[in-house]
């Protein structure tokens, strides 16, 4: 007895809830990220310092923050999935603080250039080789064929030409 399956029917509804999600979520985090470059500029935080910046942390405090704040506050759900954006954003931003890498870099070029170069060594190849040059016999030229040459082979003598016409049709 064979099982029978259900067959699941995609609403457009439903499709375009799950693409409104994504662009919610999606525009939390652009506006994260433009908020917190605004907080590094009204900070004036220096992205070059090589040791620990405490101003350079307040950027991820703050945008997790607002992020919980507007995602335990907000009854819309279309707000609460900005509200999480922004707090991606302040958790994207605070591993790059703390790690000094950036997880997003390499993705706008799409090269994957922060993944690094696998490490393999490959001996160089030595592709010379000696120009072969068969010593073959010189051919003869096209004017020196002469066809009554072969009009008398030992397959033509003893047959009719009707015979060889009836050869050819077959």
């Amino acid at each position: 007895m064979a099982t029978q399956r259900k067959k699941t029917k995609i609403s457009s509804q439903a499709v375009m809830g799950e693409i409104k999600t994504l662009a919610m979520l999606t525009g939390g985090v652009v506006i994260g990220s433009l908020g917190g470059k605004m907080i590094d500029k009204v900070l004036k935080v220096d992205a070059t310092a090589t040791g620990f910046n405490a101003k350079a942390l307040a950027r991820p405090i703050v945008l997790m923050g607002v992020g919980t704040a507007g995602n335990l506050m907000l009854k819309d759900p279309n707000m609460r999935m900005l509200a999480t954006g922004v707090g991606a954003s302040g958790l994207l931003s605070g591993v790059k603080v703390l790690m000094k890498k950036d997880l997003l870099a390499g993705l706008a070029d799409f090269s994957f250039s922060g993944l690094g170069e696998p490490s393999v060594y490959r001996e160089p190849l030595n592709l010379s080789v000696d120009r072969y040059n068969p010593d073959l016999p010189a051919l003869s030229s096209p004017t020196s064929f002469n066809p009554e040459e072969f009009a008398h082979s030992a397959m033509v003598e003893g047959m009719a030409e009707e015979d060889l016409a009836y050869i050819e049709i077959i």
